[in-house]
């Protein structure tokens, strides 16, 4: 029992540091609160690379929710907010980036891949359909082999 005791302890005392205070952002009407909601999980965090501003926690992407609340107060619209954030952090902030030469590999690279996939998988069947001809003695000594 006691050492049950202490691993309900540990894991409280583990918990403590990880713990976030919520944040709450006040708009005006509901449609700003979706704008934001929207924004949030569509922005990619510059520090963790791998989540939105909206599931991060790193001071950057606090930072930037409050940017973001800013401008929707500030009536800004969603093509302003976007553009503010690729000038300052690059193409990498939004999940969807615009097709330009810089983003031409990403954009077509799946599509080039698939059609090189197709003629692969086209040119391998073509040569299995064709069939060589075996003559009756060498099906008469694969025979005696196989006895």
């Amino acid at each position: 029992m006691r050492y049950f005791i202490h691993f309900v302890i540990g894991l409280l005392l583990i918990q403590a540091p990880f713990a976030e205070s919520i944040e709450v952002s006040e708009f005006e009407t509901t449609n700003q609160q979706s704008r934001y909601t929207h924004l949030i999980e569509n922005i990619r965090c510059p520090v963790c690379q791998g989540q939105s501003i909206g599931g991060s926690n790193s001071e950057l992407a606090k930072d930037l929710r409050d940017k973001v609340r800013e401008m929707i107060i500030g009536n800004q619209s969603d093509s302003d907010i976007y553009s503010f954030m690729v000038e300052r952090y690059g193409d990498f902030v939004v999940y969807k980036p615009p097709v330009s030469p810089k983003t031409y590999l990403l954009w077509f690279a799946p599509i080039l891949a698939l059609l090189l996939s197709l003629i692969y998988l086209f040119r391998s069947t073509r040569k299995k359909t064709e069939h060589e001809v075996i003559s009756p003695s060498e099906i008469e000594k694969a025979k005696k082999l196989l006895k």
